[in-house]
């Protein structure tokens, strides 16, 4: 990823998510998201979330604080430490361009669950 295209991503998601933060971390810059919706009949509701940006990547890297149970059962998942923080990883190729927006990405990697 570009670092033009971080910055415009990481401005992005603070504009589309009130209360998002975000940090510097060696070539990354993690955007915090405070609450980020499933899809309808997942439980939670909603969740934290973690957006990685980083320079050395191809495309962003998206981490929740609770992967959801949904109708189906719960997908396979994992953990990492990102941030100083333990978040929860899922796997989920979405397709990425650096034209997409931010919010395009959330939007995607949430399908995962619907």
């Amino acid at each position: 990823m570009t670092s033009q295209n971080i910055e415009r991503i990481a401005a992005e998601l603070k504009e589309v998510f009130p209360g998002a933060t975000s940090a510097r971390e060696s070539t990354a810059t993690l955007v915090r998201l405070p609450e980020v919706h499933f899809p309808e009949g997942c439980t939670p509701k909603s969740t934290g979330a973690l957006v990685l940006l980083d320079v050395n990547q191809p495309k962003p890297q998206f981490y929740l604080s609770v992967i959801p149970h949904m109708r189906a059962g719960q997908p396979p998942f994992g953990s990492a430490v990102v941030g100083g923080d333990n978040w929860s990883t899922f796997s989920f190729n979405l397709p990425w361009t650096e034209d997409m927006t931010g919010a395009q990405f959330v939007a995607g990697m949430l399908r995962r669950f619907a």
